[in-house]
């Protein structure tokens, strides 16, 4: 850049002085003298031509609108010199040609335009109208101070330039709406990029505007010939308008986004102002308050300027309308927002502490939304929010309002609320999403969990309703989803409850409070001990023994049984280890393998590192799996067939309660099922004939068959009158779950 300004500066001197001393060395050859007045305007023209086309290839296209408006003035001004120079050359006649006159009054108007263009482009974030309204303004400004003090003179002493008036009365008010233009575009754009290029644009238009002033003096004092000194004067102008280029940088593409904003609409205030004061100043000089171009320019001034702040109050009313209406709304959805909530919570609670009134939030949000959003993608799930927010405005009554405070959680507030009123309307809204919702081409099914808590029964500030709604939601999912939940305190020391334990099970393994009870499986027709299934307990500190069924589906969800799991593995094998050499040989060590643990990528590492460690047989150990695992057939084939390498039996847990599939048992390399307790707890003819069913399926598929929890001797005795084939049990027919310790008495029994 430093060069190619250097480069400029030095072009504009020698060009000057070129200039000049031509006319000033042929100054009595008048051929001559016209001849260099007409070529050095046409080689300016052509040099500032050639310095906007770097520009126009690097710019944006609407940056380009307004380098291709200068361009076409200039190429205009070179063409009006370039006929004058042929007419010269050709005809000889030195007189300037009528058809360059006409021409050259054209370049004004691209200017403007461009002008124009560029001063519209400041106000793209703008509304247009009061963009007019000051063009309007300073369009008034010019015509009126043109026409009491140029256009006025120029009428009256311009006789032999009669059949031109119409142009040369163009020329002032051309001029004044281009100086008054650029000089609020050069205040507009003095904080961005752009305001060195404006600043040469503007001090080219200025040298046009002086030049074309001392013309119009110069022409109607009858002093004015071609080849006058102040001809150059023009070319300089074009010259400063290319000059500006230099600082044309990619900044449109390349810089930060807030390089490119620009002051806003009551930036360009100050020349308004100065524009109308400076008329109102001319007409107290002039000679009274009589009727002329002056006055009616500034009555007109201020008749804009009261119409214009007429508007611009409008459009700041829609605006403060706007920023409140985003305040309080969330963008998406149209509902009420989150701060709309705070402020609503607040005036209710007041309002029910003094009218003795009860209301309840509900709050809800959409089960497995997450996956709509993984799986359709975010623009679906954000038209899926849209309907389910018309969906849950349906649900409630006019008098009640829905807010979203989060991605997919809204927050229902009920006036006048009893838990009849909140039960009625949470059915009504489960009731409503149990249809699909359409969206785009999709039938999406999406469920709520809701958690209602009643004022004041239920907390008296809103942090403490909101985490009362917030505990009872999730109660409601851990029920299964789909459902709402009704705040009580049981409800409050259970999630209590539940949250100790979360926390606490992390540190269980490192305090030593877990630990492994034995409950023995017994083959039914001798009832012989084979084997010994490792069930996990848990001693609390504080809380005591907590059920497996509690701890366990939080170590699932918190990915604890993972570590915990291999524990178990270590702890049951080294255990069985023990017994061997106690002398309790061919037992059987079956253990519990949750869903996540079996599916983690190390599983088969670590059940080989725990095999080597404790040294026991492959063949004394079962693995017992959830039918979960069907879920993943492909993987859990793998995994089972890794096991059966190796050794290991595995067994199906549980079987007939969750994804039995005979189509897939049958490929499954698993050596035993496992019938659940709950198929034999009453023992009906129904209850009968199903046990005997999954019976004849095992022993058809070569599967050994275990029955759990057989308590009583009348189900032994049915057992084994519906099968004549070997059958296995455990329950506490036969022994309960014990420590290492007590079960090994039990062993010597034996």
């Amino acid at each position: 850049m430093q060069k190619r300004k250097r480069n400029t500066i030095i072009f504009i001197i020698l060009y000057l002085t070129a200039f000049y001393g031509w006319l000033w060395f042929f100054t009595n050859d008048s051929w001559l003298h016209v001849f260099g007045a007409a070529l050095f305007p046409v080689i300016g023209a052509g040099v500032a031509l050639s310095s906007f086309i770097r520009p126009y290839r690097i710019l944006s296209w609407e940056h380009r609108v307004f380098i291709l408006l200068l361009t076409l003035g200039i190429f205009l001004h070179l063409l009006s010199n370039l006929i004058w120079l042929l007419n010269l050359l050709i005809n000889g006649e030195k007189d300037y040609p009528d058809l360059s006159f006409i021409i050259w009054i054209t370049v004004y108007i691209f200017f403007l335009a461009s002008l124009i263009y560029k001063l519209k482009r400041l106000y793209k974030s703008l509304s247009m109208a009061p963009f007019r309204f000051n063009i309007s303004i300073f369009m008034i400004a010019a015509v009126s101070i043109s026409f009491h003090y140029l256009i006025n003179p120029i009428i009256a002493l311009s006789a032999e330039h009669q059949s031109f008036a119409a142009f040369f009365i163009l020329y002032p008010i051309l001029d004044i709406g281009i100086g008054f233009i650029s000089i609020n575009i050069f205040y507009m754009t003095r904080y961005t990029v752009e305001n060195k290029a404006f600043l040469f644009l503007s001090l080219g238009f200025l040298t046009q505007i002086i030049t074309d002033t001392l013309y119009i003096y110069l022409l109607i004092s009858g002093q004015y010939e071609n080849g006058s000194w102040i001809d150059p004067l023009w070319t300089l102008a074009i010259l400063f308008l290319a000059f500006s280029n230099i600082y044309v940088d990619k900044y449109e593409e390349e810089k930060k986004w807030s390089s490119n904003s620009y002051p806003q609409q009551g930036d360009n205030g100050l020349f308004l102002n100065l524009s109308v004061i400076f008329l109102a100043f001319l007409v107290m000089q002039g000679n009274g308050w009589r009727w002329n171009a002056l006055i009616i320019g500034l009555v007109s001034s201020i008749i804009v300027i009261v119409i214009r702040q007429i508007f611009v109050m409008k459009q700041h009313r829609e605006l403060l309308h706007d920023l409140w209406y985003h305040a309080y709304h969330d963008k998406l959805t149209g509902l009420f927002n989150r701060s709309s909530y705070l402020l609503d919570i607040k005036s209710l609670i007041q309002f029910s502490e003094e009218h003795q009134k009860k209301f309840a939030i509900m709050l809800l949000d959409f089960d497995r939304f997450k996956n709509i959003n993984d799986t359709l993608g975010h623009g679906i799930g954000d038209r899926l929010l849209q309907e389910c927010s018309v969906r849950l405005k349906q649900s409630i009554s006019p008098n009640n309002r829905v807010y979203r405070v989060g991605g997919d959680e809204f927050i229902i507030i009920l006036q006048d609320a009893t838990e009849e009123i909140c039960t009625t309307v949470a059915n009504t809204i489960l009731k409503n999403f149990s249809k699909v919702l359409s969206v785009h081409n999709y039938q999406i099914s999406i469920t709520p969990s809701i958690g209602i808590s009643i004022y004041p029964d239920n907390g008296n500030t809103s942090e403490i309703l909101l985490k009362n709604a917030d505990t009872s939601m999730y109660l409601a999912k851990n029920k299964g989803r789909n459902q709402y939940e009704l705040y009580s305190s049981e409800l409050n020391e259970k999630m209590a409850r539940k949250m100790q334990i979360e926390n606490d099970l992390s540190q269980a393994l490192a305090n030593n409070e877990l630990l492994l009870h034995y409950q023995p499986k017994v083959k039914l027709q001798s009832r012989e001990i084979i084997g010994v299934e490792a069930l996990l307990r848990w001693k609390h500190p504080i809380l005591g023994d907590i059920p497996p069924d509690e701890f366990i589906p939080l170590a699932e969800e918190t990915g604890h049984v993972v570590q915990i799991g291999e524990w178990v593995l270590y702890k049951a094998f080294k255990q069985l280890n023990t017994w061997n050499k106690n002398g309790y040989s061919n037992l059987l060590m079956c253990v519990n393998v949750s869903a996540r643990q079996f599916q983690h990528g190390d599983f088969l590492k670590i059940v080989k590192k725990v095999l080597e460690e404790t040294e026991v047989n492959p063949k004394d150990i079962e693995l017992e799996i959830t039918e979960s695992i069907m879920q993943n057939f492909k993987d859990s084939t793998r995994i089972l067939n890794e096991l059966r390498n190796m050794g290991i039996r595995s067994s199906i847990d549980d079987f007939g309660t969750g994804y039995s599939s005979l189509s897939v048992l049958k490929d499954l390399p698993i050596q035993v099922i496992k019938i659940d307790r709950s198929f034999i707890k009453v023992l009906k003819d129904k209850d009968i004939a199903m046990v005997k069913t999954i019976m004849d399926i095992g022993n058809n598929l070569d599967l050994n068959v275990v029955i759990e929890g057989i308590e009583t001797e009348e189900q032994l005795t049915t057992l084994l009158e519906i099968s004549n084939r070997t059958i296995y049990g455990q329950g506490y027919l036969f022994g309960k779950p014990l420590p290492a310790e007590a079960l090994e008495k039990v062993l010597c029994k034996k």
